[in-house]
């Protein structure tokens, strides 16, 4: 792209010009699943058009005549009840049918004087609007950008070629640019007289750039370089990144910034590198819960140091005793913890009194932490190993569906707080994960379902032909042979995630999916829904948001709905969790912001969806509020 000079276009630090001209009339059909008019889609809460309308206000714009066609009188109720406008605002409807050159030629009786020529579908920083408000030239003068990054389309963009700051030609497809239009301009009526002749001498469609191309042809089109953000919203994406930038400049203006007082800054007198890469082995057979003696697991320099099993009542019942005893018989020093079953076993009081009867009992920095359990025990004993001496040995011998599939298979170690799930927590690598498959048989029946989650959250967030093969299973969901397929499937597929994502800040969202919206699911039942049913009405939910925001079709919501419920688990909310409490409990979630809940979504089935190279999509409230509105029964 060429720079391009601004020639003698004035700049002014005074705004002459009173009068904004908006067109809304268009329906704007690739976000109707949006499901209300265009203008009226929020970003940061604020209705695009209301945005808009403020910062001409904030720019000296006293009167704007908005154009209005597709649901007309959707547009007019909004606006004239929008509390805080004072700017001045006439409504002209218009055929939106025949497109926006019809649509701008509609207001002409009203608009007889220079004025701002602003799309009520695009975005800009407050400077900008103010640069092309100050703009006085006879004809037009157009916001150009020189340089338009990843999120302008250039197949659909006017572009726009300059000389010495006048446009000398401009239209879709145009070779040669060296630019494209911004969707902003200051005007004069010369600007209608053009469409008109454009009208008349056209046939078929007739947009705005056929009126700039004729003004263009008597050099009565100017350039206004652009110097700030804008963005056209055009499609689902567009929309994401219109959030993402308004959360981002609000979190800007939030941030106060200290000044030192000599004007000088500090460098660093040294610089160190702390820890090195820790690998987990994971190891997926039958037998070794019972038989823990045949299998060389605990790491030779550990052997003559005090070994902590951290187990739950259930799973002490069937297997403690010989699980132990086999250990001591072969000479380690074992030592048992048995907690409560349940989500109570982590918690903070939990996990004080087991840290204390250790430290009592004995324990040293080669000691291990071994966790024979689900998900709770996994988690319980991953913090204590963690914290213990800044760290010691850590290996699990999960049990459970959920735990095999999911929770062991980690390097995340948490506890509940008060307000939520997992609020207390610590990225720690285990050292060995030992997954018997055989353990899965001595299960409650509940608990199948329970784990299938995670392996139905893979499917759909990382592995299509995984989602093929659940859908097309039709044998026994306890079956042994089918619960070691998607054991092995699972560490597969979270081991790759892991190993280029292990904080989950992009790629790894998708072991995220589904859990934004069932962890205070499960919080609010007070632990009735379990951990798995929770996120099946998680990643139901989330589908609804993708499609709301135009993210995914109906065919995804509807995959969602068939392969979660064909593996027994539930896609509705509890009729006495209300949308309020769990937008309140959802606040408590570390991927919420002070701008708002984000949410791992997905665009297709095995495909996470990606905007702007950020895996974390922005919701509006609105947006969660009416999606969890449709999980109810």
């Amino acid at each position: 792209m060429l720079a391009i000079p601004l020639g003698t276009l004035p700049t002014r630090r005074f705004v002459s010009t009173r009068l904004a001209l908006i067109p809304a009339a268009g329906r704007g059909q690739r976000l109707d699943q949006i499901n209300q008019p265009k203008p009226l889609v929020p970003v940061g809460g604020v209705p695009l058009i209301v945005r808009t309308l403020r910062q001409l206000e904030a720019s000296g714009i006293e009167r704007a005549v908005v154009v209005v066609g597709y649901r007309a009188d959707e547009v007019v109720r909004k606006l004239a009840a929008y509390p805080g406008l004072k700017i001045q605002v006439e409504f002209v409807r218009a055929e939106w049918e025949r497109g926006l050159a019809a649509s701008l030629l509609a207001a002409r009786k009203s608009v007889q004087e220079p004025f701002v020529l602003a799309m009520a579908d695009h975005v800009f920083d407050d400077a900008v609007i103010g640069t092309v408000c100050a703009a006085k030239a006879r004809g037009v003068s157009m916001l150009v950008d020189t340089k338009p990054g990843p999120d302008v389309d250039l197949d659909t963009a006017v572009r726009v070629h300059v000389d010495n700051g006048v446009v000398d030609g401009i239209g879709q497809g145009l070779e040669g640019y060296n630019g494209v239009d911004a969707g902003l301009f200051h005007a004069t009526p010369e600007l209608f007289d053009a469409l008109d002749e454009a009208l008349r001498t056209r046939d078929g469609h007739v947009d705005l750039s056929h009126g700039l191309r004729l003004l263009a042809a008597k050099n009565q089109v100017h350039a206004i370089e652009v110097s700030g953000f804008w963005l056209d919203v055009d499609t689902p994406s567009d929309l994401v990144r219109a959030e993402m930038w308004q959360r981002a400049k609000r979190r800007a203006q939030q941030v106060t910034h200290a000044s030192v007082a000599t004007g000088s800054s500090a460098e660093p007198a040294a610089v160190f590198h702390t820890g090195k890469s820790t690998p987990t082995e994971v190891l997926i057979g039958r037998g070794w819960v019972r038989r823990p003696d045949e299998l060389h697991f605990i790491p030779d320099e550990c052997a003559s140091s005090p070994i902590w099993v951290i187990t739950d009542e259930t799973v002490n019942s069937i297997y403690g005793a010989e699980f132990v005893g086999r250990l001591r018989k072969i000479g380690y020093d074992i030592h048992l913890v048995v907690t409560p079953d349940g989500e109570e076993s982590k918690s903070l009081q939990n996990y004080n009194r087991v840290v204390e009867r250790v430290l009592g009992e004995g324990i040293d920095e080669r000691s291990v932490i071994v966790s024979l359990g689900g998900g709770v025990v996994c988690n319980l004993a991953g913090f204590i190993a963690s914290t213990l001496y800044r760290g010691v040995h850590l290996i699990h011998f999960p049990t459970t569906l959920m735990a095999q599939c999911d929770a062991a298979i980690s390097h995340k170690q948490g506890l509940n707080g008060s307000r939520g799930k997992n609020l207390v927590g610590a990225y720690y690598a285990p050292t060995r994960i030992v997954v018997d498959v055989e353990a899965l048989s001595t299960l409650e029946d509940w608990r199948i379902p329970d784990g299938l989650s995670e392996v139905v959250k893979h499917a759909l967030g990382q592995d299509a032909s995984y989602f093929d093969y659940l859908m097309g299973y039709s044998g026994k969901h306890d079956d042994l042979d089918f619960l070691e397929t998607v054991v092995r499937k699972n560490v597969e597929l979270k081991c790759e995630i892991m190993a280029v994502d292990p904080q989950e800040k992009r790629q790894g969202m998708v072991l995220q999916y589904g859990h934004t919206m069932g962890h205070p699911i499960e919080f609010l039942s007070s632990y009735e829904l379990s951990h798995g049913q929770a996120v099946g009405i998680g990643m139901h939910v989330a589908a609804h948001v993708s499609n709301l925001l135009g993210g995914c079709s109906d065919e995804v919501v509807r995959q969602h709905r068939e392969v979660i419920q064909k593996y027994g688990l539930p896609i509705h909310i509890p009729p006495h969790i209300k949308v309020d409490q769990i937008l309140d409990a959802a606040r408590f979630n570390k991927r919420y912001l002070v701008e708002g809940t984000r949410m791992a979504l997905l665009s297709g089935i095995g495909e996470l969806w990606q905007v702007a190279d950020e895996f974390v999509i922005p919701v509006p409230d609105e947006v969660l509020r009416e999606a969890l509105s449709r999980s109810f029964a």
